[in-house]
């Protein structure tokens, strides 16, 4: 039975084959980063999968495993989707769909896939609308990073090449400290704030770094990674799942913030009647703040009263500002 991490793999192989139509095995076993043997494992598993009530839109090309080498050519064909029987959804469904959406579109490139996702959740938001539930949808959320800068850090991380980065943070002085960094990218994630995940060299020996990805200003490509230095970097060692360490505030919100609940480190959440409660260890009170901020008008209380009283503070002050 095939595991998530191979479903995904076998999926980006067909969809990267839907645009090439045909490719060598070597060159699907080099950009994905894998043997070749895998690839071609992948594929036939899906050549051979049977889905009730539901035709294949495609058809592949494949060798014969026993004398695939890595000159050996892959070809992909549309089948047409046929009838592809309807998904129905609910709004929770739909919700969580669109989040889910949105932090996939903020770290994606222009391009058709970011073109795909966007009018899917177009869809989404529209048939939440015809639903009556068009104030449960939110706008489509600004990327952190330049288009042109993120298509360069994506090319890098798919061509494995060198990347030099402008990176803006906080010195010790408080003020504004940009340093210009040599790196190898090796991955972006998503979440509340976007990472490029890459390796560094650091006293003549590579070390995982993270990088925000609306800290990064400029990026220019380099040379091909060797491919030897490309699977020691890939090979370095994860850095524990960080979970935000702090007093514990409890929010109740409406299910127009059930994105927050999917996303949040140390979230804790249960539902009723419609209504979230979600308790979460907060780092500091601009966090809290920023986080109340996104979440507008789905939030429905905060406890403990204290925090609450403060944060309406903070609100009326800014409001008094403007």
């Amino acid at each position: 039975m095939a595991n998530v991490r191979q479903v995904v793999r076998t999926n980006a192989i067909l969809t990267y084959l839907s645009h090439k139509e045909t490719a060598t095995l070597g060159h699907l076993a080099d950009h994905f980063d894998m043997r070749t043997d895998a690839v071609l494992k992948l594929l036939w598993d899906a050549n051979l999968v049977e889905v009730v009530g539901m035709p294949i839109p495609f058809d592949l090309q494949l060798p014969d495993p026993e004398d695939a080498g890595r000159d050996a050519v892959v070809g992909f064909s549309d089948m047409g989707s046929g009838h592809i029987p309807p998904l129905p959804l609910g709004l929770d469904e739909a919700i969580v769909l669109v989040a889910l959406i949105d932090q996939v579109l903020e770290v994606t490139a222009p391009g058709p896939a970011s073109e795909a996702l966007r009018d899917l959740r177009i869809k989404l938001a529209e048939a939440a609308e015809a639903a009556g539930f068009a104030s449960a949808m939110w706008p489509e959320p600004e990327s952190p990073i330049a288009p042109t800068t993120l298509t360069t850090l994506t090319g890098a991380i798919a061509d494995h090449r060198h990347l030099t980065i402008t990176y803006h943070r906080q010195g010790s002085d408080l003020h504004e400290r940009v340093d210009t960094i040599d790196l190898i990218p090796l991955a972006i994630s998503t979440g509340t704030s976007p990472t490029l995940r890459a390796a560094r060299e650091v006293s003549g020996r590579l070390e995982l770094r993270n990088y925000r990805l609306d800290r990064i200003s400029s990026a220019t490509a380099g040379e091909e990674v060797a491919r030897g230095t490309w699977r020691a970097a890939n090979a370095l060692p994860g850095q524990p799942t960080w979970v935000p360490d702090g007093p514990t505030v409890t929010l109740t919100l409406t299910r127009g913030a059930k994105w927050a609940a999917e996303t949040l480190p140390g979230a804790v959440t249960t539902e009723s009647e419609g209504i979230l409660t979600m308790s979460l260890p907060i780092t500091s009170e601009e966090w809290l703040f920023s986080l109340l901020a996104q979440l507008g008008d789905t939030v429905v209380a905060v406890d403990p009263p204290e925090i609450s009283d403060h944060m309406a503070a903070r609100a009326r002050a800014l409001e008094e500002n403007q």
